[in-house]
C-alpha cells in the first residue's frame, strides 16, 4: 500500500508527459485525485482478501516444514454441538496373535499390529501441538514400552501426562472380560495396572473403559467402577435390540446401578457407544493400514480438494450422534484395534479437520479426554435415565447370541481359575517367609500371566489355538516359580514347627530324642526312588484327574510321605484329599499330631475317565481319600504310611463296588445327611432327600448334546456364538443301550457311576459327613465323525416349583434374578429360545420356590440357564467344526495333540460341581460356603519322610479366624513393612437372615506379633486414600483401634504398615511362627 501511494499520490507522480506529438499532456487535478482514491480502494480490497484467505487457512504459519492449524476449541455457546475427539487405540493382549507378537509387530501376515510403534509414534507427535490428546488403556503393553524407553523419552512422557495430553482410561493390565472372569482376578489385574501408573506417573484413572467385552456385568458397575473411584464408564457393546431402543429414546447414556445390595448408592454415569462399537465415524479413520478413507486434501489447486465435502460429512455425523444423546456434547472415538502406529497421519488429518470444521457455527470440535467429556456432561445438569440390570446376554443379530464363549475352552478357564487362587496362597506364604513384592519377583511372572489371562479374548476362549497355547505356557511358567516359593515356604514352616517324637511299632511316646521311625526303604529296581536325601516338597498339577507321579511311585516303592495341606480361606476348613496310589497298596493316614485318620481306597477303573491323562493303564492305580481339617489361612500336616505302620493306625478301607441291574428300581446312595435314589432301568437318578432339612423331592440328572449349527448360509456356532440346531441322539439311553451303573460304597463316601456314552460319564457322590452332593463328570473326546459340532450340557431336573425364574452369579459376587425369554430393558422377541436364555456363570446357578432352593456350584466359568421349571442346565464342553465369523477365523476344535483340523482325538475335560438342596435360609449358607471352597482350592504338597514327627496345625490368623461371612480376599506384601489387605463380605443384602449382616474384623489378628504403625482405608485398587475420593468419605477410623466393619457385598481395602524387622529370612520366620496362635495344636511348643 505504501508503494502504491508513493507511485500515484505524490507530486512527482502527478504529471505524465508524452513525447512525439510536439506538446506536453497533463492529468487534471480532479482526475488525479480520483485515480488515487481508486488505487487506495484497490489496495484495501487486496489487503482484505489476503486477510480473509489468511483467516480461512489460519494464516498457515510455517513452523519448520510443517503447516500449523488452529486446533484450539472455540468458546462454548448454547445450541452448538461440542465434539470431543478421543484419540485412542484398542490393543488386545492376545487374540489372533500372542501378546509378544502384538507388541513387537511379528507375523504381520496374521494382523498388521505393532504396539511399540504405536506408543513411539503417539508420544513423539503429541509433543508437536499442546492441544493434542491421546488416551491409552492396556498397561501390559505400556509397561513393556516403558521399560525399554530411554530416560529422555520417559521425561518427555511424564510431561505429557502432567499436561494432560496423555491420559489413561481403565488403567488395568488388560481390558478384562466381564462374563467368565472372577472378581478376584478382575481386581488383581486392575490393581497391577493402577500400581504401575501410580508408581511412575502418580496418575489415578477416573474413567472406566470397557469397549470390547461381549456384554457387561453388574459387578463392573459398582465394584470395578465406583469402588475404583471412577466417575464414569464407557461400554462399547450392547444387544442390537437394546441399542435400537436406546437410540430412539436418547438413552445411550444412563446412570447404571445394577446392584440390588447398593442400589443408587453406587451408580455410575455410563455411556453405551451409539454405533455399538468403538471406532471413528464412517470415512474418518486415518489409519491407512486398516481403513480406506480419503485423507483431507486442502490444496484448492488439486483435483482431489475435498475440504467442503469432508466438513459437511463430519458435521452430519455429529448431528446424527447428537440426536441420539442428551445435551450438546458428543464423543467421537478416533481409533480402533491396533491403530495409530503412524500418528503423524492421524494428527495431521485431525488437525485439518478441527481447523476447517470449526469455521462452521453449528459445531465446536476439539481434542479431548474422557474426563473432560463426562465433566461437560455433568456440568450440563442433564437428567439421565436409570438402568438397574446388566448387559447379558449380548447379541449382534437376531440369531447371533454371544453365549458360547461363556464355556469355550473349559480347560483354560479352569486353569486360570485355579492359578488365580494359587497366586493368593503364594502371596500369603511369601509374607511368612519375610519376603515381599519389593524384595523378590518370584511371583511377578504369575501375576503378569494371570492378569493377562483376564483379557476379554483370553479367559473367554475366543483366541486362536496358538494364542491359547501361549497363554497356557505363560501361566505354567509363572506357576513353576510360585510353586517353588510355596514349597520352600512349607519346608521352612514345617521344619521349624516340628516336635520330634519317638515312635515304636506299638505306640507313640513323647521324647526329646530324634529317632528314625521308618528305616530307609530298600531301593526297588522296578521304580525310580523318590525323595532321596532331599527334603524338598513337590506338588502335582494333575490331581484333578488322579495323576501324580510322586504319590504313585511312593506307594509302589513303599516310601512313606509327609503331606502339607494349605487352606487359603479365612475360616477353618473341613475337606477331603484324593491321591492316586499304586494298585493293591496298603496304607494308613495320620495327622500332624500322629493320631490316626480314617481313609478309603477306591479303584480308579470304577470311574472311567478320571485318569485319562496318565500314560499307564488305570487298572494300575487306585485312589486314596482321607478327610482333613485345616485352620484359617494356614496349613496342616498329614502322613501316609505304606510300611511300619503303628498298631494304633487305621488301615485304609477298600470301597466295594457292584453293577446295578436293570430290574433294580430303587437303588440308594446314602450318607448321614443325603439319600439319592437311582433307577436301574432308566439309569437315572430319580429322587433327592435331605435328611438334615427333611426335604424330599423327585430329581434327575442327564446330559444334552446340542448340534452346533454349521450351515454356510446362516449364522453358525463358534468360539463366540452358541447357535444350536436341535439335539443329537447319540447317548446310550437315546440308542436304547443300558447306562451301565456302578454303585460304590466306602467309609468316607458312596457314589453312583453312570456311563452315558463311551466319552461321557458322571459320578454322583455323597460324603458321610456332608449334606450336599458332589458331581464328578468326564466329557471327551467329543466324537465328530458324523460331521457335526457338539456342545454338551448337564441338566438337573427337579420338582422345585421355580417357574420361569432362576438366578446366576455376577463374577462370583451377587446372585441376579433371571427370567425365561425376558429382558428388563426392552421387549424381547424370541429368536433363539435356547442360546438367548443362556447367562454367564462363574460360581453358581440356582432356582427356588417359596421355601426351597436348589443350586449347583461350578468349578470354572460356563454358561447356564433354566429352560423349564425345576431345571438347572449348564454347559460343560464344546467342540465345533465351523467358525462363527466374528474375527478369530478358526473353528473351536480342541484336540489332545494340539492340532485343530486333524485326525486327533478331541480334548477331554474332567470337572467337579456341587449340588445343594435345602430350605432357602440354610441353602444360601451352604451355597456360599461351597462357593468359597470352589473359589479357593486346597494347595497340597508332598515329600518323602523316614520319620513321623509332630507338626501342630499352623494358622496365619490370630484367634478363631474371620467371621463366617467374610473372606480375606487379598494379603499382599508390597514391601517389608506395608501389606495390602482386602476383606470381602460374601453375602448380599437380604440373602440370609444370619449372614447378610455387618461383620466386624480386628485387623490386628492378621498380624500376630507385629507392631502396627498405621492403617489407611484405600480405594479398591489401593491407588487413593478413600477419604480423599470424590464419591464419599467412607474411610474407617482406625487410629489405635484396629476393628473395622464390612457390610454385605462390600469389599474393603486397607494399606497396613507395621514395624519392619531387621533380621534374616530364617530368624524372621522363626519369630513369626512363635507368635502365631494355634487353634488345633495338641501340644504347647516353646523355642
Amino acid at each position: 500500500l505504501s508503494s502504491l501511494q508513493a507511485l500515484f499520490c505524490t507530486p512527482s507522480a502527478m504529471r505524465f508527459s508524452t513525447r512525439g506529438r510536439g506538446r506536453d499532456n497533463f492529468f487534471s487535478p480532479l482526475s488525479l485525485f480520483a485515480a488515487c482514491l481508486f488505487t487506495l480502494a484497490l489496495a484495501l480490497a487486496l489487503a482484505l482478501a489476503v486477510a480473509v484467505a489468511s483467516d480461512a487457512a489460519n494464516d498457515k504459519v510455517e513452523e519448520g516444514s510443517n503447516t500449523c492449524y488452529d486446533t484450539s476449541p472455540k468458546e462454548r455457546k448454547d445450541g452448538v454441538i461440542n465434539i470431543h475427539l478421543i484419540c485412542h487405540t484398542h490393543d488386545d493382549v492376545g487374540w489372533n496373535k500372542n501378546v509378544d507378537e502384538y507388541y513387537y509387530g511379528s507375523n504381520q501376515n496374521i494382523r498388521h499390529a505393532g504396539v511399540q510403534y504405536i506408543l513411539d509414534s503417539v508420544t513423539t507427535h503429541l509433543e508437536k501441538d499442546p492441544n493434542r490428546r491421546f488416551t491409552y488403556v492396556e498397561m501390559a503393553f505400556f509397561d513393556r514400552w516403558w521399560r525399554e524407553a530411554s530416560e529422555t523419552q520417559k521425561e518427555s512422557v511424564r510431561k505429557l501426562v502432567e499436561n494432560e495430553q496423555l491420559t489413561f482410561a481403565n488403567g488395568g493390565w488388560c481390558m478384562h472380560d466381564e462374563a467368565a472372569a472372577h472378581f478376584v482376578g478382575m481386581v488383581d489385574q486392575t490393581t497391577r495396572g493402577h500400581r504401575f501408573l501410580l508408581d511412575n506417573f502418580n496418575y489415578v484413572p477416573k474413567t472406566g473403559w470397557q469397549l470390547d467385552p461381549f456384554g457387561h456385568s453388574a459387578t463392573q458397575a459398582y465394584l470395578l467402577g465406583v469402588d475404583l473411584g471412577f466417575d464414569a464408564m464407557v461400554l462399547g457393546r450392547s444387544d442390537h435390540a437394546d441399542l435400537l431402543k436406546r437410540k430412539l429414546e436418547t438413552s445411550m447414556e444412563m446412570m447404571w446401578a445394577p446392584s440390588e445390595t447398593f442400589g443408587t448408592k453406587k451408580q455410575i454415569l455410563t455411556q453405551i457407544r451409539p454405533d455399538g462399537n468403538y471406532g471413528p465415524p464412517p470415512c474418518f479413520c486415518f489409519d491407512f493400514g486398516a481403513c480406506a478413507c480419503d485423507p483431507i486434501c486442502d490444496d484448492e489447486r488439486l483435483e482431489g480438494y475435498n475440504v467442503p465435502q469432508k466438513v459437511e460429512e463430519f458435521i452430519q455425523q455429529a448431528i446424527l450422534y447428537h440426536d441420539e444423546l442428551r445435551g450438546d456434547d458428543i464423543m467421537f472415538m478416533m481409533g480402533s484395534d491396533f491403530q495409530w502406529d503412524n500418528a503423524n497421519v492421524w494428527y495431521k488429518n485431525l488437525d485439518k479437520l478441527i481447523h476447517y470444521v470449526n469455521k462452521d457455527p453449528r459445531v465446536n470440535v476439539f481434542y479431548s479426554t474422557p474426563e473432560k467429556y463426562f465433566g461437560a456432561k455433568r456440568a450440563s445438569n442433564i437428567s439421565f435415565p436409570l438402568k438397574t440390570d446388566d448387559f447379558f446376554p449380548y447379541s449382534d443379530g437376531w440369531f447371533a447370541f454371544w453365549t458360547g464363549y461363556f464355556t469355550s475352552r473349559p480347560s483354560s478357564k479352569r486353569y486360570i481359575f485355579q492359578l488365580t487362587s494359587f497366586l493368593q496362597s503364594a502371596r500369603q506364604v511369601e509374607y511368612y517367609l519375610g519376603s515381599s513384592l519389593k524384595d523378590s519377583d518370584a511371583l511377578d511372572k504369575l501375576e503378569d500371566a494371570v492378569g493377562t489371562a483376564m483379557h476379554h479374548d483370553a479367559i473367554t476362549g475366543t483366541e486362536k489355538q496358538a494364542v491359547a497355547d501361549d497363554y497356557a505356557r505363560r501361566l505354567y511358567e509363572g506357576s513353576v516359580e510360585a510353586t517353588s516359593l510355596l514349597n520352600q515356604g512349607f519346608k521352612e514352616i514345617v521344619n521349624k514347627r516340628t516336635v520330634r517324637r519317638h515312635q515304636s511299632r506299638g505306640s507313640t511316646v513323647a521324647t526329646d530324642a530324634v529317632e528314625t521311625i521308618v528305616p530307609p526303604p530298600t531301593p526297588n529296581t522296578d521304580f525310580p526312588s523318590v525323595g532321596g536325601s532331599d527334603d524338598d516338597f513337590v506338588q502335582c498339577r494333575l490331581l484333578n484327574v488322579s495323576v501324580c507321579d510322586f504319590t504313585e511311585l511312593s506307594s509302589k516303592s513303599r516310601q512313606n510321605m509327609q503331606i502339607v495341606v494349605y487352606n487359603n480361606l479365612g475360616q477353618t476348613r473341613n475337606d477331603h484329599v484324593h491321591l492316586p496310589i499304586g494298585k493293591n497298596s496298603t496304607a494308613a493316614v495320620f495327622d500332624g499330631s500322629m493320631l490316626p485318620v480314617a481313609s478309603q481306597i477306591t479303584e480308579l477303573g470304577m470311574r472311567e475317565g478320571r485318569g485319562f491323562q496318565r500314560q499307564s493303564d488305570d487298572e494300575e492305580v487306585e485312589e486314596l481319600t482321607f478327610a482333613v481339617t485345616i485352620p484359617p489361612k494356614g496349613l496342616a500336616v498329614y502322613y501316609v504310611l505304606f510300611q511300619n505302620i503303628p498298631t494304633n493306625g487305621i488301615m485304609a478301607q477298600r470301597a466295594t463296588a457292584r453293577q446295578v441291574l436293570e430290574n433294580e428300581v430303587a437303588v440308594k446312595v446314602e450318607s448321614n445327611n443325603v439319600v439319592l435314589t437311582f433307577d436301574g432301568l432308566s439309569g437315572l437318578m430319580t429322587h433327592y432327600q435331605s435328611k438334615s432339612s427333611g426335604l424330599s423331592l423327585n430329581a434327575s440328572i442327564d446330559f444334552l448334546v446340542y448340534n452346533s449349527n454349521a450351515s454356510p448360509t446362516s449364522q453358525r456356532s463358534g468360539a463366540y456364538i452358541f447357535r444350536p440346531n436341535g439335539t443329537l441322539p447319540i447317548l446310550n439311553k437315546a440308542k436304547g443301550l443300558p447306562m451301565n451303573l456302578t454303585l460304590v460304597e466306602g467309609v468316607l463316601f458312596h457314589e453312583m457311576m453312570q456311563h452315558f456314552a463311551p466319552w461321557l460319564s458322571l459320578s454322583t457322590r455323597v460324603y458321610s459327613s456332608e449334606d450336599w452332593v458332589e458331581l464328578l463328570w468326564n466329557v471327551g473326546p467329543i466324537p465328530f465323525q458324523d460331521g457335526n459340532g457338539k456342545e454338551i450340557s448337564m441338566r438337573i431336573s427337579s420338582a422345585v416349583n421355580s417357574g420361569e425364574e432362576f438366578y446366576t452369579d455376577s463374577n462370583g459376587r451377587e446372585m441376579l434374578k433371571r427370567a425365561l425369554n425376558y429382558r428388563p430393558t426392552w421387549p424381547l422377541e424370541v429368536s433363539e429360545p435356547v442360546a438367548g436364555n443362556y447367562y454367564p456363570l462363574t460360581a453358581a446357578l440356582a432356582i427356588k420356590d417359596n421355601s426351597n432352593e436348589m443350586s449347583v456350584l461350578v468349578d470354572r466359568a460356563c454358561g447356564g440357564t433354566s429352560l423349564n421349571s425345576g431345571d438347572l442346565e449348564f454347559m460343560l464342553h464344546r467342540r465345533i467344526l465351523a467358525d462363527d465369523g466374528r474375527g478369530v477365523d478358526e473353528a473351536l476344535n480342541e484336540t489332545e495333540c494340539g492340532c485343530r483340523m486333524c485326525n486327533c482325538e478331541g480334548l477331554k475335560i474332567a470337572g467337579t460341581n456341587y449340588l445343594v438342596l435345602d430350605e432357602i435360609e440354610t441353602a444360601t449358607e451352604k451355597r456360599r460356603n461351597l462357593q468359597q471352597k470352589q473359589q479357593e482350592p486346597l494347595v497340597i504338597a508332598f515329600r518323602a519322610t523316614d520319620q513321623m514327627e509332630q507338626v501342630p496345625n499352623l494358622s496365619g490368623l490370630e484367634g478363631d479366624g474371620l467371621p463366617a461371612n467374610v473372606n480375606l480376599m487379598t494379603f499382599h506384601a508390597l514391601n517389608s513393612s506395608s501389606v495390602l489387605v482386602r476383606l470381602a463380605h460374601m453375602y448380599q443384602a437380604g440373602e440370609s437372615k444370619t449372614f447378610s449382616t455387618t461383620a466386624t474384623v480386628d485387623l490386628s489378628t492378621l498380624f500376630p506379633g507385629k507392631q502396627i504403625l498405621s492403617i489407611s482405608e484405600m480405594s479398591l485398587s489401593a491407588n487413593q486414600v478413600l477419604s480423599n475420593m470424590d464419591y464419599g468419605n467412607r474411610a474407617t477410623k482406625v487410629e489405635g483401634d484396629y476393628t473395622v466393619t464390612v457390610d454385605p457385598m462390600q469389599i474393603k481395602t486397607f494399606l497396613v504398615t507395621h514395624a519392619s524387622e531387621v533380621a534374616t529370612a530364617s530368624s524372621s520366620m522363626l519369630k513369626r511362627i512363635v507368635n502365631l496362635i494355634q487353634r488345633y495344636t495338641y501340644k504347647t511348643l516353646t523355642f
